[in-house]
């Protein structure tokens, strides 16, 4: 079987579409509104799994919940805060016992990083200024472990370029900024050279490389696009009179040869290997595939000005078109939500119509009964990366789409401390 559904939607056109209105803003607060009550009645009941951690559990729901709290069309759908609070607070008593793991600590999208960083944010919407102060604090327990060589994972799930978009997200979001950029440029100094020691050891063709689980993936959730894609959000890339002068040639040079490397992979249908080595592999993923690169290519668009990775974005986006309407569910890790967001991502990059078609379109194809009958049920099927919490996020950004953003992967704002 397929891993994704033929589209047959009409593409855009102007001819047809430039004086029509793209989202119909009803339908999209509708499903908003079936999605959350189905998660609220589910999540509550003895049946449901309970897991801490944003990837899959309870920290995810309550980012979502943030999420709709800043949405001036939906926050008043529900007691939003009060349920992010609910759902951060129960995180945070499953997470108590690894509060002395190391591995936890550091761990944003997987561990105890993620859950302290969506408490933080939810205390200051709050008003909660002492909880918003430990949770920082409890946030930059990973610090110590990031800055050591011997901590063993980089990517985006447990690793150190997962902790760099949980900084690069509280400075976005908490009016304090509070993680540092000398704290960041010193996560950014391991991660380049871990990637050198890596790329040494395994004869790579780049000069930046990565292991997880004994593998050399690629893509955004386990691999190599996302760490590249948190090193050009750094300080290091702060321009002054043209230039960035935060960042030593040496560096500057093995980040960009890796960029230029993994966007030269790129195949005539958009997408790229899951892994850099024998993998013939290709998925439409957020996770492993074009869904999740588009957003390194975008970034270094934006910062190197070179209009290769604008025509990458594009091919990603045509590809995503063809083949994005997935059978693993509405989620964003794997599932139609991921490749809607690429689309708005393309919106927000080009001002293009045709991608907020797009991305509309998508979102009518989660109504479908083609999807609603073929379709698999995730594993954690009210989560933020598998299930329809994600999606709920997705629906808010259809809504505002000059300001929407994949989870903690805006690649649009200004993240850093002035300091």
């Amino acid at each position: 079987m397929s891993r994704f559904f033929e589209n047959l939607f009409e593409d855009y056109s102007d001819s047809k579409h430039a004086d029509t209105e793209l989202i119909d803003k009803d339908k999209v607060i509708q499903l908003v509104k079936n999605y959350v009550q189905t998660i609220l009645v589910e999540t509550k009941k003895n049946t449901y799994k309970l897991r801490d951690d944003l990837y899959v559990g309870d920290a995810g729901i309550a980012f979502m919940f943030w999420k709709l709290s800043q949405s001036s069309d939906l926050k008043d759908l529900f007691p939003c805060l009060e349920h992010a609070s609910f759902f951060i607070n129960r995180a945070k008593q499953i997470a108590h016992g690894k509060a002395s793991d190391s591995r936890a600590s550091i761990a944003f999208l997987c561990g105890n990083a993620g859950i302290a960083a969506v408490s933080a944010v939810i205390s200051n919407e709050l008003g909660k200024s002492e909880e918003v102060s430990r949770s920082v604090v409890d946030f930059q327990k990973g610090l110590k472990v990031c800055k050591s060589m011997s901590y063993d994972a980089d990517e985006i799930l447990v690793g150190r370029a997962g902790y760099l978009s949980g900084a690069y997200w509280l400075n976005q979001v908490l009016p304090t900024k509070p993680i540092h950029n000398e704290l960041i440029k010193d996560v950014c100094s391991v991660l380049v050279a871990r990637g050198r020691e890596y790329s040494i050891k395994r004869k790579a063709p780049l000069p930046l490389m990565y292991e997880y689980h004994e593998s050399d993936y690629l893509g955004a959730a386990h691999g190599l696009c996302s760490i590249l894609h948190m090193l050009l959000e750094s300080p290091w890339f702060i321009q002054s009179d043209g230039k960035f002068n935060n960042i030593s040639k040496t560096k500057l040079g093995d980040i960009k040869k890796s960029v230029e490397y993994f966007a030269d992979i790129q195949d005539a249908d958009g997408n790229f290997p899951t892994r850099l080595f024998n993998s013939d592999k290709k998925l439409i993923h957020w996770c492993h595939g074009c869904s999740g690169a588009i957003y390194v290519l975008a970034k270094a668009f934006l910062i190197l000005k070179d209009e290769r990775y604008l025509k990458g974005c594009k091919k990603c986006a045509d590809s995503i078109w063809r083949h994005g309407l997935l059978r693993k569910g509405p989620g964003i890790c794997h599932g139609i939500a991921g490749s809607g967001y690429a689309f708005l991502l393309m919106y927000r990059l080009t001002g293009e119509r045709k991608y907020l078609y797009r991305a509309a379109k998508f979102m009518e194809f989660l109504t479908s009964d083609t999807f609603l009958d073929g379709a698999r049920t995730p594993d954690r099927p009210y989560s933020l990366y598998e299930g329809c919490a994600g999606t709920v996020c997705f629906l808010a950004d259809l809504l505002n789409p000059q300001a929407s953003y994949f989870p903690f992967m805006d690649v649009f704002s200004v993240k850093h401390n002035s300091e």
